[in-house]
């Protein structure tokens, strides 16, 4: 409200130099005008500062505060770019840079309203003036938002076909597909160059247009001040002042057009991200002191995936603690979708999943973290140092750390690097896969979890991390961790750590326990468990 009252010393300066001091020829009255003017307008340049800075950290702030928990909760939710982000981000964009001229915006009719008291023609110039601005404007978007849309998406595709390149970049080099790929590349990036140049050709003509007619209009409306001033209607300071009251509104609607799309945008994303804080926080679960330490226990678990059959059935099992389940079958049998159900990333159709009394899914976030382990099939390590990513990024003591590398066996490698655990993880430092293996391994085994699930952990690994996994093993259920372990075939090494075995696959899933074990052969009992499929 200041900022946009001190704009009227402007013209009434005008008003009284012009009409005033000409014909008084005062200088005192001149200085003391110039004076006040001077130090309106300084205190208008500081308030305007003031303000870009309060609305710079008023959208830093809401980034802070809403960007960080929706990342979290999408990441939680297995969405690495939860679309709620986009929402934040415009919001916060527009609130940096869009909406100091919406707010001045609604003091242009004033402006107006004071061109039109000094003269009804001057201020029905102004008013028909702007009409035009705002209808080029209007006019500008909507010619040129289908070549920038299409500019976008030409500019994703290019960039996803790099980000592809960089993920396989070992099967680029080993066929010789950089030409290719580059070609490919390259015709995403013309097809964006082709809608910029449809987008500059649209928004440069236009902008020509509106700059033609803004400076058009001031022409025309500082005549017709004039013809007003020689027929004796209005005054020489009346006429410069209306002038410069329609300059600013020119300006502030101008402003205003320019980030109309910023603005739909802001106002899409505001409503979303309201939608979305307005669904109701989860109640935290009550959790028995002695549940991580329960039995692990499938309660007739069936899950299917979208489109398809069941993937099993009423399947029920437990697991107590210090128990080996060995879950064997060929390719797509289920195998890695129920290590996904035991980590509480998938939830089953029907029945439950439960660790002691409490369904695995209603663990609370940090909880299943610290009772679950976990060893995926297709290993990804974290840019970030050895001992951040067995860590899990947490602020731990290199004890820990260093005891999980030991029981994973890849201790030793690890100190003869050049900067032992605080290496950072990259292709330079010559890590083999099986190597990479164990570090993931190691993750898994941080700080002895209650459950320990590994799908596939012996697929592409030497015969000493095939030693060293089975070590890790033997010494995890020592401990009292429940193991389950996903194979495609039976492995004679884990035959005296079995407990249990669940073969998937066949029309009927068969669990069976063994009661007596030796290096060389297993004697199953009949098997205690079946569930159809």
């Amino acid at each position: 409200m200041f900022i946009n009252a001190l704009r009227f010393a402007g013209p009434l300066y005008l008003i009284q130099v012009f009409d005033r001091v000409i014909s008084s020829r005062s200088v005192e009255t001149l200085i003391v005008l110039t004076l006040a003017a001077l130090l309106a307008m300084v205190t208008g340049g500081v308030l305007e500062t003031i303000r870009r800075r309060m609305l710079s950290r008023w959208s830093v702030w809401i980034e802070h505060h809403l960007t960080s928990q929706s990342v979290k909760a999408g990441l939680t939710a297995g969405v690495a770019n939860p679309p709620i982000l986009t929402s934040i981000q415009k919001v916060s964009g527009f609130v940096e840079r869009g909406l100091a001229p919406w707010m001045d915006a609604v003091w242009a009719p004033i402006f107006f309203l004071c061109a039109y008291l000094i003269h009804p023609v001057l201020g029905i110039v102004a008013i028909a003036g702007v009409t035009l601005l705002v209808g080029m404007g209007l006019l500008k978007e909507k010619l040129t938002r289908e070549p920038r849309q299409a500019q976008y998406e030409a500019a994703r595709q290019a960039n996803a076909v790099l980000v592809s390149a960089e993920r396989n970049k070992d099967i680029v080099g080993a066929f010789a597909m950089a030409d290719a790929i580059a070609g490919r590349w390259g015709r995403n990036r013309l097809d964006g160059f082709l809608q910029r140049e449809r987008l500059n050709a649209r928004g440069t003509s236009l902008d020509a247009a509106i700059r033609m007619l803004r400076r058009g209009l001031h022409v025309i409306l500082l005549a017709t001040g004039i013809w007003l001033f020689l027929n004796d209607a209005a005054t020489l300071g009346g006429v410069f002042a209306a002038r410069l009251f329609a300059s600013f509104a020119y300006r502030m609607v101008e402003r205003a057009v320019r980030e109309i799309r910023s603005f739909k945008e802001a106002r899409e994303g505001y409503y979303k991200i309201k939608a979305d804080l307005a669904k109701p926080f989860e109640v935290k679960p009550s959790l028995l002191p002695g549940t991580p330490q329960g039995t692990l226990v499938l309660d007739e678990v069936t899950f299917r995936h979208a489109g398809s059959r069941d993937v099993f059935r009423k399947l029920s099992l437990s697991l107590e603690p210090g128990e080996l389940l060995l879950v064997v079958g060929r390719a797509a049998s289920g195998k890695t979708t129920l290590s996904r159900l035991l980590i509480g990333l998938l939830k089953p159709r029907t029945g439950q999943i439960r660790l002691g009394d409490m369904n695995i899914t209603r663990l609370p976030d940090h909880v299943r973290a610290e009772v679950i382990g976990y060893l995926p099939q297709h290993v990804e390590l974290f840019d970030g140092t050895i001992a951040e990513n067995i860590a899990r990024f947490q602020q731990t003591s290199l004890d820990e750390v260093v005891s999980a590398a030991k029981t994973a066996g890849i201790h030793q490698v690890i100190v003869r690097l050049p900067q032992g655990y605080d290496t950072p993880l990259s292709d330079e430092i010559g890590l083999s896969g099986s190597e990479r293996k164990r570090i993931a391994l190691a993750r898994a085994l941080f700080r002895a979890p209650r459950l320990i699930v590994l799908d596939e952990p012996f697929a592409n690994l030497d015969i000493s991390s095939r030693r060293a996994l089975e070590s890790a093993v033997g010494h995890m259920k020592d401990l009292g961790c429940s193991v389950v372990i996903t194979v495609s075939g039976q492995s004679s090494r884990l035959a005296a750590l079995v407990d249990r075995s669940l073969i998937l696959g066949g029309r009927t899933p068969e669990i069976t326990n063994y009661t007596e074990r030796s290096d060389r052969s297993m004697r199953p009992e009949k098997p205690a468990l079946r569930s159809v499929k």
